[in-house]
């Protein structure tokens, strides 16, 4: 039943060399596309992106533009942006033009950064545990059927 035999090694954890990081990708600032972009690794903008990324990192530089969702651990932006971003770590440089809506848990903007939309804060992990409870408010004043409203007393 509990035996001293050992499982036999598999070809996936058989003396292979842990994967080195990828070289960042990078969209050079002739390059025009059009469509969705996924990379597990670090992405550099320097051209037009017509399209959703998704990445580990994200830097969008000041001669790039970006129309579209991004969903990244961390953007760092210096160019053009019109959409959506979902990242932890936001950040926007003196040159970034965003016109967006910025879901994050951490965002810097230089002076000088132009940004419009709406920004939501998304808690950390920890951050969720934590949060207490929020009990319901109660009205304090009570409306009766004939639409007149009389107060209520507070409960200790």
């Amino acid at each position: 039943m509990f035996s001293s035999k050992q499982k036999p090694a598999t070809r996936s954890d058989a003396g292979s060399p842990p994967k080195a990081p990828a070289a960042p990708s990078i969209i050079s600032s002739d390059l025009t596309i059009n469509g969705n972009l996924t990379s597990e690794g670090d992405v550099q903008v320097d051209g037009t992106v017509e399209g959703d990324i998704i990445s580990n990192k994200l830097t969008v530089s000041s001669t790039a533009t970006v129309r579209g969702a991004i969903e990244a651990e961390t953007v760092v932006i210096a160019g053009h942006v019109t959409g959506q971003i979902k990242a932890r770590h936001v950040t926007l440089a003196k040159t970034a033009r965003v016109i967006a809506d910025v879901i994050q848990e951490r965002l810097s903007i230089e002076p000088g950064a132009f940004f419009e939309g709406n920004c939501r804060h998304f808690p950390s992990d920890s951050d969720k545990k934590s949060l207490p409870k929020l009990e319901p408010v109660k009205p304090a004043v009570a409306k009766q059927g004939n639409g007149a409203a009389v107060p209520v007393e507070a409960t200790p």
